[in-house]
C-alpha cells in the first residue's frame, strides 16, 4: 500500500494542475489541515511535490536518469509516508480515494 500512496504522491505533483479536478496545493494543503493533518506530514507532503516538478523535468528525456530518478524519489516517498504519524496516514490515505488516486 505504501508504494502505492508514494507513486499517487507523484501522480499528484504531476495531475495538480491539470484539468482534473484535483485542487490547487493551497486547497489541498488547507484541505490536510481541517482534516487534522500535522503540518510537518503537510510540509513534508509538499516538499517531495515540490522536489518532483523541479527534478524530473530536467532527467525525463534520459530514460536511465529518469529511471533512477523515479526509484530514489519512490523509496524517499515511501520512507516519508511511513514515518508519518498513522493518523496523518489515514487523512492522506483518504484524500487519495476520494480524488481517486487509489
Amino acid at each position: 500500500m505504501f508504494k502505492q500512496l508514494s507513486i499517487v504522491l507523484v501522480v499528484f505533483a504531476v495531475m495538480a494542475h491539470a484539468t482534473m479536478n484535483l485542487p490547487s496545493q493551497e486547497e489541498y494543503n488547507a484541505e490536510m489541515k481541517s482534516a487534522g493533518m500535522s503540518q510537518s506530514s503537510i510540509d513534508g507532503l509538499n516538499n517531495l511535490s515540490q522536489k518532483f516538478v523541479s527534478q524530473y523535468p530536467v532527467v525525463q528525456s534520459n530514460k536511465s536518469a529518469a529511471d533512477k530518478f523515479m526509484a530514489e524519489y519512490t523509496t524517499e516517498a515511501q520512507n516519508f509516508v511511513k514515518s508519518m504519524p498513522v493518523e496523518d496516514q489515514k487523512i492522506y490515505a483518504e484524500s487519495l480515494k476520494k480524488y481517486g488516486l487509489i
